[in-house]
């Protein structure tokens, strides 16, 4: 089971607990004020020579039928057995790309509703196995494996952008996610400039903490990217108060969603259940939003948080 990171010394938020989804009418003027235009449609049929390509606009889980299959990639003498999820549409496709970065003493198998979710509202979905945060032999101190899975994240995107793939990658529209130390690892490359990947155009942090590689003094304040925060208000490794920080430290846009219902660590990214569906539907019109600033994804998201359970802070 991913357990939550090694936290360093700091002031966790006060109220935390408290939040709640507050429509304020400074995110109403927000929305209001963005660009009315709505992304680009699905047409049927691959692109070709005499037709631009089709571009895939991100729905909601259960929208697509997937595809799953495991690829071996490598970094030196790494090896990366890595989980792809692609949605079943036609050839062609453009579509956005979500890699995702599993937990300590974990693997991608155990977020395969989750990732497989992703993949049917429209995602490429890519997961590495990273030796030494992985279940198994050869697991590392998490500061240590979160290091080194740090490195295997870009290895591993570039090889599936270079792939041979049925649908086509869209580069422009690339979020990062990760869960508990692998939350760590998106910590260190949203805000660590020793790991910043300018291919992201997203960050997600899922029930994250401090590692002393995300707080050293390459640790700054200046990344632009859009970043979602979530952990659970139960979370019985600790981490909601970090997460806390993560969110007062990133740069707006940033929204940080606070899970109650007594839900611990890993369910909430991990098992499908009615509730935990509205959470991964967030985290998809959050990529939305993030990728083109259509205020109609922001008001979607708000909207998937609007039941009880959800505490929300947001900042545009």
């Amino acid at each position: 089971m991913s357990q939550g990171c090694t936290q360093s010394s700091g002031t966790a938020p006060r109220g935390a607990r408290r939040r709640r989804v507050r429509l304020a009418v400074a995110v109403a003027a927000t929305i209001a004020a963005a660009t009315a235009a709505g992304p680009a449609t699905v047409a049927d049929g691959a692109g070709s020579t005499s037709k631009p390509p089709v571009v895939l606009t991100l729905s909601h889980v259960h929208n697509f039928r997937t595809s799953t299959r495991w690829v071996t990639y490598r970094r030196g003498a790494r090896i990366l057995p890595t989980m792809i999820v692609t949605p079943k549409v036609s050839a062609g496709v453009v579509v956005p790309v979500m890699e995702f970065a599993h937990g300590w003493h974990s693997n991608p198998r155990v977020y395969a509703a989750m990732l497989r979710g992703w993949a049917s509202a429209g995602f490429l979905v890519i997961a590495p196995t990273s030796p030494g945060m992985a279940r198994g032999p050869g697991l590392l101190p998490q500061g240590a494996a979160s290091m080194r899975q740090a490195g295997d994240l870009p290895v591993v995107l570039t090889d599936v952008l270079a792939s041979r793939l049925r649908v086509v990658p869209d580069r422009a529209r690339i979020a990062l996610a990760g869960h508990s130390d692998g939350g760590c690892t998106v910590a260190d490359m949203a805000f660590n400039r020793r790991y910043r990947d300018n291919r992201i155009d997203a960050y997600l942090i899922f029930s994250g903490g401090r590692t002393p590689v995300n707080s050293g003094r390459a640790f700054v304040h200046a990344n632009p990217k859009p970043v979602f925060i979530s952990d659970s208000y139960a979370d019985q490794f600790g981490d909601f108060p970090s997460s806390g920080s993560f969110y007062r430290q990133a740069r707006p846009p940033k929204i940080m969603v606070g899970i109650g219902r007594g839900e611990t660590h890993l369910p909430p990214w991990s098992v499908s259940t009615l509730f935990h569906q509205r959470l991964w539907n967030a985290t998809v019109d959050f990529s939305s939003w993030a990728f083109s600033g259509h205020g109609a994804a922001l008001e979607a998201m708000l909207g998937d948080l609007r039941v009880r359970g959800f505490g929300v802070n947001l900042t545009t």
